[in-house]
């Protein structure tokens, strides 16, 4: 039995993204905010790898002191979030959507640290940062742990943008920002179909890489954590070999059965 219905998948197919609710439970979910905070803990200002708040150096809050927005290749420092990468359930959802044998892609987290203005991420798709793929089989999951909704650090998307094929980015810089903001030329036409949906803990958005979404301020005094994971189907093909993500290519599933946590496809690489 797979995981997905099929009113679940044409949603998916139309709408570029699909919002499993309490996907996981709170037991799930504490452990899985248990490792990130120790992991947001530990990491220091100037780690490689790892994106600081640009808007302010002062600390965070209890879960995230060092005010970290991003941070990829996670399942690497924390046995608890690689088994998270390997989740049976969550590889059940791309088998419904891709193949029976998945791959990941990314491991990662986005942070928005408390009272921070995230308008300078912007309105954009991830397939630019892929491309030139063999096809579009892959996909991200996005695994909120804390309550997250428009001005508390939420996700907006545009249903069915990612049919409309890949616009320009583009950075412009705007008068007393620390950094450029994030644009797509071309955006204004799609800006009526905005939706921000409230996430709630243990909830998991999938999202199509073509799909038009932009992550929200927080405007609380409390870190919010989402956990990203992508996978692709075996046939998904890197043309260039352009991933540096070390996720890449670990084998999640085959003929749709989970396989053990082992050794990355990595050399030197070694999986908990």
């Amino acid at each position: 039995m797979g995981a997905l219905n099929t009113t679940q998948i044409e949603s998916f197919e139309n709408d570029g993204f699909l919002i499993l609710r309490g996907f996981f439970n709170e037991q799930v979910v504490k452990e899985l905010r248990e490792a990130m905070v120790e992991l947001l803990r530990s990491t220091q200002r100037g780690t490689r790898g790892v994106g600081f708040d640009p808007w302010s150096s002062e600390p965070g809050d209890d879960l995230n002191p060092h005010r970290v927005y991003w941070y990829n290749d996670i399942f690497l420092n924390s046995s608890r979030l690689n088994a998270h990468m390997h989740d049976s359930r969550l590889a059940d959802v791309f088998c419904d959507l891709y193949d029976s044998d998945i791959d990941a892609y990314q491991s990662a987290t986005v942070i928005k640290p408390p009272m921070t203005n995230f308008d300078f991420q912007g309105w954009h798709q991830d397939a630019p940062d892929y491309i030139p793929l063999s096809n579009f089989k892959l996909s991200s999951a996005l695994t909120y742990l804390c309550e997250m909704g428009p001005d508390t650090g939420g996700t907006s998307l545009i249903p069915g943008s990612h049919l409309a094929g890949l616009f320009d980015r583009r950075y412009v810089r705007v008068e007393d920002w620390p950094v450029r903001k994030r644009i797509l030329v071309g955006f204004e036409e799609f800006e009526d179909r905005v939706v921000t949906p409230q996430f709630h803990p243990g909830d998991v958005l999938i999202f199509h890489p073509c799909l038009m979404h932009r992550a929200n301020s927080n405007y609380t005094e409390e870190s919010k954590i989402g956990l990203i994971n992508a996978y692709r189907s075996v046939d998904c093909i890197d043309l260039t070999e352009r991933n540096t993500f070390k996720a890449d290519k670990i084998p999640v599933t085959r003929h749709r059965k989970a396989t053990p946590l082992g050794v990355s496809p990595h050399a030197g690489v070694t999986t908990y």
